[in-house]
């Protein structure tokens, strides 16, 4: 929570993304952008705890096959290697 206070991207995207569901008349804008901030954090508080255990989880066997990493890496950088060859041969 900390980092995403201390984070301005954060609260430059919150202050471009919230204020198109706000409804003139539906109450006040303030109360409007609360509720929608709150419903941010409690979908948040959700359903990245499940995302976090299951990343750990993923770490974990990822750890436990060395040779698996060094798979990932090498055709990762292969992918990486083809994607700026694209780009640099291509004419537009």
């Amino acid at each position: 929570m900390l980092i995403n206070l201390l984070n301005p991207k954060v609260a430059v995207f919150m202050l471009a993304f919230l204020p198109q569901f706000v409804v003139i008349g539906a109450g006040p804008v303030a109360l409007q952008l609360a509720l929608h901030g709150v419903l941010i954090i409690a979908v948040a508080g959700l359903i990245e705890p499940p995302l976090v255990l299951a990343g750990e989880r993923v770490m974990r066997g990822l750890r436990a096959r060395p040779g698996f990493g060094l798979w990932l890496d090498r055709t990762l950088g292969a992918l990486l290697i083809a994607l700026g060859l694209k780009l640099a041969l291509s004419r537009d």
